[in-house]
């Protein structure tokens, strides 16, 4: 986890990652931010090589949640990129105290089980070995994958108070429809789509992240 002091008072922001990466996948847009705001990018709970049972995404916002208390976090803004993406979801919307402002990245309400089958059989494929390089299990990931394709959040997207961006890289085919669902959804909701890029805005287009959240955030 990535906890900087601030030099200027401001809500802080907690930066959840995508499955198939670890925290640090956030390390470019933490350095273009640092210290304009205190900067947390924990474990998605349930991702964490070291945890032994699977979470649920109820169940994974509550712990976030939790954690948030523990940080002493009142209120925060929250910025999640796939998997990432459905917990801040989730917890926008059982807890929607806690979160200022919005930012949803390659989401999606009711995962297509079609996208799912691909994504795990591809990730299937990859070595066990180089997820491990990235401090990521791939027994974890998969499981993780295996428990979205019960996830919905249909019903938790009216309960979202928080203004909200939804974005998605023109390039992300795959997640382009979900991202429209959530801007449907969620109350006030905006869709940008970011010309020219692909599905990890955070690692792919970190500059172009930053001015967005930057702008969006303020």
């Amino acid at each position: 986890m990535t906890d900087t002091d601030p030099t200027v008072e401001a809500v802080p922001l907690v930066l959840l990652h995508g499955a198939g990466q670890a925290p640090m996948a956030w390390e470019d847009v933490v350095v273009a931010l640092y210290g304009s705001r205190r900067l947390l990018t924990p474990w998605v709970p349930g991702l964490r090589p070291t945890e032994k049972d699977l979470v649920a995404l109820p169940a994974a916002a509550a712990t976030l949640d939790t954690d948030l208390m523990l940080e002493g976090m009142a209120q925060v803004d929250l910025c999640g990129l796939s998997l990432g993406a459905m917990v801040a979801t989730q917890l926008a919307a059982d807890f929607p105290e806690r979160v200022r402002r919005l930012v949803l990245i390659a989401g999606q309400v009711r995962p297509p089980r079609a996208l799912l089958k691909v994504q795990t059989g591809v990730m299937r494929m990859i070595p066990a070995s180089r997820f491990a390089d990235s401090g990521v299990s791939k027994t974890r990931l998969l499981q993780m994958l295996a428990a979205s394709n019960e996830v919905d959040l249909t019903d938790a997207l009216p309960r979202i108070t928080a203004p909200t961006l939804v974005l998605v890289g023109s390039r992300d085919k795959a997640n382009l429809p979900g991202a429209r669902a959530l801007a449907d959804g969620i109350p006030g909701a905006r869709l940008r789509v970011v010309a020219g890029a692909g599905h990890a805005l955070n690692q792919e287009a970190p500059e172009v992240l930053v001015s967005i959240l930057e702008d969006f955030l303020g």
